[in-house]
């Protein structure tokens, strides 16, 4: 029999360059999918916590878990690291800023100890493309029992994935301090002076308020990324945060900034990590209003307007707002 004619080098170069092309085209589709798919379960997962939070309510007169519901106690007791620490309940919350703990804790099975369902929340609970682990703990003297540690060396504490804006959790700035926790500064905005952390206050239109979204803090000047295990943490802990509008966000903002009150001054350049840990899913983040629905909000719109990171009636100040904001809003305007 004849020998049939093999490739030649150049068709089988031609073949290569077909197949080299064919990849070029579906390897970027299949990766599109993939995280198409990651946001559609984090937007799942921040919807059950809605879910959870707003029955919690509706069976607390209306009052949101968190900081002035749920974290109370802990702040009126003679230690907070005393109502916390150790074995206690699932529902029972980490810091004073939890509002998951007691929302979820009991539905899904969370651990009675404080470490281990910290480390559940940020672990099962998380996000798919909240991929980086904390690298150390913050206040790790205030760990009484040493629970953390060993967890972080061994199975590493994932980022925080999800924030709920702050403003909804504190109290008016004119409440008395000895009962309610009160707004603690001047930013962007301000709440109304009486304002309470229950749903009947959080705004007339309750689908243009943000309830919880995608965010991670806190990552220090130094590229850092660490937690907060204090019982009763200032400002925002690992479960609220100062919402994108404010310059000085540690979960948002464009610089390194310091811890608690941030400053972003001149010369400050954009720390490009945070808002990738942050703005996630191709520089946006998903987020879960108080009606129920979610949805996407690019970086930019989530730095301009005002009003989904604010309850109804919230004055706009311009202090230490993002220059989109200022923008977007004139000093002295009331955020409907």
């Amino acid at each position: 029999m004849p020998r049939r004619p093999g490739l030649t080098l150049i068709e089988i170069l031609v073949v290569l360059g077909i197949i080299s092309a064919l990849m070029g085209v579906v390897i970027p589709s299949v990766s599109a999918v993939r995280r198409s798919a990651r946001s559609v379960q984090c937007l799942a997962t921040q919807a059950d916590l809605h879910n959870a939070a707003m029955a919690r309510a509706l069976s607390d007169n209306e009052w949101l878990p968190g900081l002035n519901r749920t974290g109370l106690p802990l702040l009126e007791s003679v230690s907070a690291a005393a109502g916390v620490e150790g074995d206690t309940t699932p529902d029972t919350p980490t810091s004073t800023f939890d509002w998951i703990s007691p929302s979820i804790g009991s539905s899904v099975n969370l651990s009675p100890n404080r470490a281990r369902r910290t480390w559940q929340i940020f672990e099962d609970l998380a996000c798919p493309e909240a991929r980086r682990f904390n690298d150390q703990t913050f206040g790790f003297s205030n760990d009484l029992r040493g629970d953390f540690l060993p967890i972080l060396q061994r199975e590493g504490f994932r980022q925080i994935s999800y924030l709920a804006p702050a403003t909804f959790q504190y109290a008016g700035p004119r409440w008395p301090r000895t009962r309610y926790v009160r707004f603690p500064f001047r930013g962007p905005v301000v709440p109304p002076a009486r304002y309470l952390p229950r749903l009947e206050k959080v705004g007339v239109q309750m689908a243009t308020k943000v309830f919880v979204a995608d965010g991670t803090r806190y990552l220090t000047a130094g590229g850092v990324l660490d937690f907060d295990v204090d019982p009763a943490p200032d400002y925002y802990g690992s479960f609220t945060s100062s919402t994108p509008i404010y310059s000085g966000s540690t979960a948002y903002g464009l610089g390194p900034g310091v811890r608690g009150m941030d400053v972003v001054g001149p010369g400050r350049e954009a720390h490009a990590e945070r808002r990738r840990l942050s703005y996630r899913h191709s520089g946006s983040i998903n987020a879960v209003y108080f009606d129920g629905h979610g949805g996407s909000i690019t970086e930019e719109d989530s730095r301009a307007d005002a009003t989904p990171w604010a309850p109804g009636g919230s004055v706009f100040t311009g202090v230490a707002a993002t220059p989109e904001s200022a923008d977007h809003h004139a000093e002295g305007e009331v955020i409907h």
